[in-house]
């Protein structure tokens, strides 16, 4: 699994100068993936806490995380799995939403 940040040891910060590698920083780069439309998955630890689906993952999940509103989440990590069709993927979240009771998920 790739990691979505860097430790002090991945050499792309000098801790001492507090200078930057911008050339190594570059090549780590993750490219923009698009919308990622799919099911995604709250995690708190080890508890799946959530299961939603939207045309971007990414925007989805960050809306949970606003706590001005009455969706935030504690959660503490996140999956989805990528689905483009709409009716796919609210079947999946629909099965998966009565097979698994989570805490934020309401019926």
């Amino acid at each position: 699994m790739r990691e979505y940040c860097y430790k002090e040891n991945d050499h792309i910060m000098d801790i001492q100068t507090m200078s930057i590698n911008l050339e190594e920083l570059k090549q780590k780069m993750f490219p923009i993936a698009g919308a990622c439309s799919g099911v995604y998955f709250l995690f708190n630890k080890n508890e799946l806490v959530y299961v939603g689906e939207g045309w971007n993952c990414f925007l989805r999940v960050a809306e949970h995380t606003r706590k001005d509103k009455k969706r935030f989440k504690e959660f503490t990590g996140w999956t989805f799995i990528s689905i483009d069709d709409k009716m796919k993927r609210k079947d999946l979240e629909k099965k998966i939403r009565k097979e698994i009771k989570t805490k934020y998920n309401k019926i």
